[in-house]
């Protein structure tokens, strides 16, 4: 599929993965579309579509924090992208600082950084992601396109150059898979609008080997929808995503990867060539709700948008992350006016594990047993990591 068909599905609409079939040398693409109501049918090969009707367990977070990092002075955090528990170690990334830190997990005591902004082995000049994967640390710098391999005390083993393929821009580490390949996206490079719409970037996802070497392409899903506008001189306005808007993402879990779209209640979950394995979520799936009369008046500010473009049903979900080998489907909340926050955690294998609620706005960033590490925001925009209890009732 050539860059300018992908533009064109760069509007609003739906989404669709191409999926590449090997058999006997050649490769066979199929478009599988993403529709409200989800899939149907076989799967895998014959496998059947993943019922996941039993709760084993319901949970809460705890309001009270374990221990918290960055609300001393001299101590602040600013731009986290992730944080992972080692053991008795508590390790925190933050783009502002290019570094990662460490800490006892116990004490909270700070013991080393690891990593400053530059180019050389072991330096960042942008740090977007870290990710612990087996008995190794992920670090992603997208402005020096490249993958730092850190082992778990922080010793650098080495570092992986993702070279442009395709001419796609700015990409980014969706993940590791479990042998060590990488999951990279980039984007598509959209034309100039030449009417105010609803636009989504075409994403495109592509496997590379451990040292770094493009191997096969996986497909490519649409971005978060966002208002744009022409404007002089071949501009555009910035854009702001619509209330209730439309998005994707792409995110690894053990051998596969899945896209989850927020209005789609299930999850296609895809091996390492793009086959399709089995749909995470409720059996069977509810329907979309639409949006209610009140709701839409939100919507007033886009009178420019073609009426049949704009949302007309509420998400299913309002994100999701893999979280130390599981999957947290967040429940779709209102930011403007809900503080609740339900996630229901599925196995890798797409076993329906429990619920997890809070009455805080938090971010997941690892599990460890009843210990879950998150991100708190306050109200003034001040970012601690904290360690809170998982307290489970059954």
């Amino acid at each position: 599929m050539g860059d300018e068909s992908l533009r064109r599905e760069g509007k609003a609409g739906s989404m669709s993965i191409v999926n590449r079939r090997r058999a006997g040398g050649s490769v066979a693409v199929a478009g599988l579309v993403f529709v409200l109501a989800g899939y149907g049918g076989d799967v895998g090969g014959g496998g059947r579509v993943q019922s996941a009707e039993r709760i084993q367990w319901e949970a809460r977070i705890d309001s009270v924090p374990l221990l918290t990092i960055g609300d001393e002075p001299g101590e602040s955090l600013h731009q986290v992208v992730g944080a992972v528990l080692v053991g008795d170690t508590l390790i925190i990334a933050q783009t502002s600082a290019a570094s990662l830190r460490f800490y006892d997990r116990h004490k909270g005591e700070f013991l080393k950084r690891v990593g400053r902004r530059g180019e050389g082995p072991g330096e960042f000049w942008f740090l977007t992601s870290l990710q612990r994967v087996g008995e190794r640390l992920y670090a992603f710098d997208p402005e020096n396109r490249r993958i730092t391999v850190f082992d778990l005390s922080g010793a650098l083993e080495r570092t992986v150059d993702i070279r442009a393929w395709g001419g796609y821009m700015g990409p980014e580490l969706v993940g590791v898979f479990s042998d060590g390949s990488f999951l990279v996206e980039a984007q598509v490079p959209a034309d100039r609008p030449r009417s105010p719409m609803f636009r989504r970037f075409v994403k495109v996802l592509g496997r590379f080997d451990t040292d770094g070497e493009f191997v096969d392409s996986l497909g490519h899903y649409l971005g978060k929808e966002h208002y744009v506008a022409p404007l002089g001189d071949n501009g555009e306005t910035n854009g702001r995503p619509p209330p209730f808007a439309r998005w994707s993402s792409a995110a690894v879990i053990g051998d596969g990867f899945y896209v989850h779209d927020n209005k789609v209640a299930m999850i296609p979950v895809f091996d390492t060539s793009g086959t399709l394995l089995r749909e995470v979520g409720p059996d069977p799936p509810p329907e979309p709700l639409r949006i209610s009369r009140s709701d839409r008046d939100r919507l007033s500010g886009f009178d420019d948008i073609d009426a049949d473009d704009l949302p007309r049903f509420y998400p299913f979900h309002s994100g999701s992350t893999v979280v130390d080998g599981t999957m947290w489907v967040l429940d779709y909340r209102d930011t403007e006016r809900d503080t609740r926050m339900e996630w229901t955690v599925y196995s890798h294998e797409g076993e329906r594990l429990g619920r997890v609620t809070t009455e805080e706005r938090l971010s997941i960033r690892a599990v460890d047993g009843e210990v879950a590490v998150v991100l708190h925001v306050d109200g003034w925009g001040v970012e601690t990591v904290q360690l809170r209890r998982i307290v489970k009732g059954r």
